[in-house]
């Protein structure tokens, strides 16, 4: 599986317009669009960030969709005045660790690190074997996605939680673990990035809800 991850900066007090927008003009053009596996809005309600992330079935569905990812990029930020498109970025699907259904209103741990192209997988079998075990132990802990773009080096990880308390108390288990996973993928301090969003809006076919650590 591949996901497509678009970053947006809202205005902060445009954040539920961009919510409502997704939901209303942006969903329904993927939801019809063959290979979607799915779709999620994260957002930070007071920074204005936000990723809105789609699953496709194959790489090949994400390259076909990308006509329609254009368009819905550019009404999006036409329909919710001062947004901005950052950038898209395009991983394929390693890690997808699911404790508890999705739902709208959960907690994640966003993690971008910047490494090595020749290290990522040793830096997924790091997660997989060292980090997961103690996510998974965590009060509160729902989920773990993590993806690969082989041709940057960039390796994407999100964790989700029940709320933000459970999240914050999970930070001091996790910390060492993630900076070691950053190391062995080649990444330096600087070249690892940790944000905090909201599940505004998770719409999730059942095999991409239901999935379990890549074998």
């Amino acid at each position: 599986m591949f996901i497509r991850v678009t970053r947006v900066q809202s205005p902060p007090d445009k954040v539920q317009e961009a919510i409502q927008n997704f939901e209303t003009k942006i969903l329904p053009g993927v939801r019809k669009t063959p290979g979607n596996q799915g779709a999620v809005l994260l957002t930070n309600r007071q920074t204005g960030a936000g990723l809105g992330i789609t699953y496709w079935e194959s790489a090949k569905a994400m390259a076909a969709s990308e006509q329609m990812g254009n368009q819905t990029r550019a009404q999006s930020a036409k329909d919710v005045p001062g947004t901005a498109v950052i950038n898209v970025e395009r991983g394929e699907l390693m890690i997808m660790d699911r404790a508890a259904a999705p739902k709208a209103g959960s907690m994640v741990r966003a993690v971008t690190v910047n490494g090595d192209q020749e290290k990522l997988d040793a830096a997924v079998v790091q997660i997989r074997n060292h980090v997961l075990p103690i996510l998974k132990a965590q009060k509160g802990y729902r989920a773990t996605i993590v993806s690969v773009d082989r041709q940057t080096g960039r390796l994407a990880a999100s964790t989700v939680w029940d709320t933000k308390a459970d999240l914050d108390a999970s930070e001091s288990k996790i910390a060492g673990p993630r900076a070691e996973a950053a190391k062995i993928a080649g990444a330096g301090p600087s070249d690892v990035q940790v944000e905090i969003f909201e599940t505004a809006v998770v719409e999730l076919s059942a095999v991409t809800a239901q999935a379990t650590t890549k074998a």
